[in-house]
């Protein structure tokens, strides 16, 4: 899952963000950007409700990118 973060989001509201999806059991990569900062999230992203992150005032937008059925196709 990718979560694009808004341009001048406090420092806090960040830490908050990825210390809540730690808790979920997740691996966080963060990059930095001139415009904005990407989290990627790794791990089993089933259990986090996109649309709670979504709905929060730091987050620009959310993307699954999980393939369904993963451990079968051939890619």
């Amino acid at each position: 899952m990718i979560v694009i973060l808004k341009n001048g989001a406090a420092e806090e509201k960040k830490n908050q963000l990825i210390g809540w999806l730690k808790e979920q059991g997740l691996q966080i990569h963060t990059s930095v950007g001139e415009y904005q900062t990407v989290l990627g999230l790794v791990g089993d992203t089933s259990r986090v409700d996109m649309d709670l992150i979504a709905s929060l005032g730091i987050v620009d937008s959310v993307k699954r990118v999980t393939e369904a059925f993963k451990c079968c196709n051939r890619k």
